[in-house]
């Protein structure tokens, strides 16, 4: 059994996440504000010392890796300008994630859709499990 699994992540810290998130006119998933605690339950722990905003595909992680990748891009698509404007002062990469529980496995991302997402010019972060792994996204 393979999973697969994208988002595209936003690192500032000059940037709030709130602010991307008007920015882009999309809502984040998930987002941590600079300065905000690491473990909220730990009010003497550590601050986070960016502003991080993460969007996911809003596929199920049995879809394959490609369609993660085009989902992320048709969702941003409209945002080509803002996405440049934000790389001047943010972090922005596609993260992938991708695993097989029998050890063996593989994708395919078409050349076409790879000369798509360059058009954006955004980093790829694939990250890889090993089997018997549990992606915790």
């Amino acid at each position: 059994m393979k999973w697969s699994t994208g988002s595209i992540r936003i690192l500032s810290q000059t940037v709030s996440a709130s602010e991307i998130s008007a920015r882009l006119g999309i809502t984040a998933d998930r987002q941590f504000e600079r300065g905000s605690l690491v473990n909220p339950r730990n009010t003497a722990g550590s601050r986070r010392e960016s502003s991080l905003w993460i969007r996911h595909s809003g596929l199920a992680n049995d879809s394959d890796l490609a369609d993660h990748v085009r989902a992320l891009i048709d969702l941003v698509d409209g945002c080509r300008e803002e996405l440049a404007r934000l790389s001047i002062e943010c972090e922005i990469d596609l993260f992938l994630g991708f695993g097989s529980q029998n050890g063996q496995g593989g994708c395919v991302l078409p050349a076409d859709l790879l000369a798509e997402l360059g058009a954006f010019g955004l980093d790829i972060v694939l990250d890889l499990y090993p089997p018997g792994a549990v992606e915790d996204y």
